[in-house]
């Protein structure tokens, strides 16, 4: 598995315990990384994510400081960091269902259970260069699509995101993490969440309406007003600044129609129900465009074969030497 490649990528080590992080980093330096970033304080691996530029991330679970998964999270979420495909690995020591459910629904890439050999990390680092899953986007959750069988989403929904690891482990510019093809690639996850959001008011709308028929339902239909709103909320912040920031008035609407709607316990008024079906038609409506943009198969080398048009003389990741 060694390569002279490897030597172009870096990696940010977060543990807190000093001999297993010094074992860690020398596991990562023997498979050939370049440069190894190892910290020990949870504050110092929070500020290196958000102010360094790294090919990998191999974070350990435990912390008494702060929470490594949320870390995780806000990194998807393109809330900390400059790189929301960054590879990301979690160790973690308590192997339990639940805990092993937490680090997958963070979005990482990978997790491997402490204690940990050189060969299984070697195992983990190799499958990001060569096998890496390609993402998927829902409400909740960006990150790698673990699904067995493909079922629950639309066609076309995975995502075959940026990856710096691979690019220049394999010299292969055409997956590097660019600024332009994580804006790119970021379109592309805003416009799956706006297609997301849009349908799910369709079908909450409805269910608020069949709620509405007798007083024993009322709190339920309260829990739909109430799931609705946030969701509209969401994707009011989704559309700001955006080509269908005009939709906001729409949702600004229908946000006031659900808090009135999630306060009363009386029956829904023809009116409530006429904006009930419509608003959330109007806004599905106007997002169309977003919806069939968002639901083709989106690959990151599409969008790297056209910046490569627009700049012909792309430099070469692995450099000849000079003379």
């Amino acid at each position: 598995m060694a390569s002279d490649h490897y030597h172009l990528a870096t990696v940010l080590l977060f543990d807190p315990d000093p001999s297993l992080r010094q074992n860690t980093r020398s596991a990562l330096l023997n498979i050939g990384f370049g440069e190894v970033v190892a910290v020990e304080e949870f504050a110092h691996f929070i500020d290196q994510v958000e102010t360094g530029s790294f090919d990998l991330v191999l974070a350990d679970s435990r912390s008494f400081e702060g929470d490594t998964l949320e870390v995780v999270h806000q990194i998807r979420r393109a809330a900390l960091g400059q790189n929301p495909f960054v590879n990301v690995i979690v160790s973690l020591w308590d192997t339990a269902p639940e805990i092993v459910g937490s680090v997958i629904n963070s979005g990482v890439d990978d997790l491997i259970s402490r204690p940990m050999s050189r060969s299984q990390i070697r195992q983990r680092v190799e499958r990001l260069v060569h096998a890496r899953k390609p993402f998927i986007v829902t409400t909740d959750y960006i990150g790698p699509d673990r699904r067995q069988v493909p079922r629950g989403y639309p066609e076309g929904s995975t995502m075959i995101v940026p990856n710096s690891l691979q690019a220049k482990v394999e010299n292969k510019p055409e997956f590097d993490a660019t600024p332009e093809a994580i804006e790119a690639t970021m379109k592309a996850v805003n416009n799956r969440k706006i297609s997301l959001f849009t349908e799910q008011l369709l079908r909450l709308s409805s269910a608020i309406i069949l709620l509405s028929s007798g007083f024993d339902e009322m709190d339920d239909r309260t829990g739909v007003a109430r799931a609705m709103r946030e969701i509209t909320e969401r994707l009011s912040t989704r559309i700001s600044g955006t080509r269908f920031a005009h939709v906001g008035a729409l949702c600004e609407g229908l946000r006031d129609l659900l808090t009135t709607v999630e306060k009363s316990r009386d029956p829904l008024t023809d009116q409530e129900r006429e904006l009930l079906q419509q608003i959330p038609l109007a806004i599905n409506k106007a997002c169309t465009e977003v919806q069939e943009s968002a639901s083709l198969i989106f690959d990151i080398r599409d969008v790297s074969s056209k910046l490569r048009q627009r700049r012909p003389k792309t430099r070469s990741l692995n450099p000849e030497p000079r003379p």
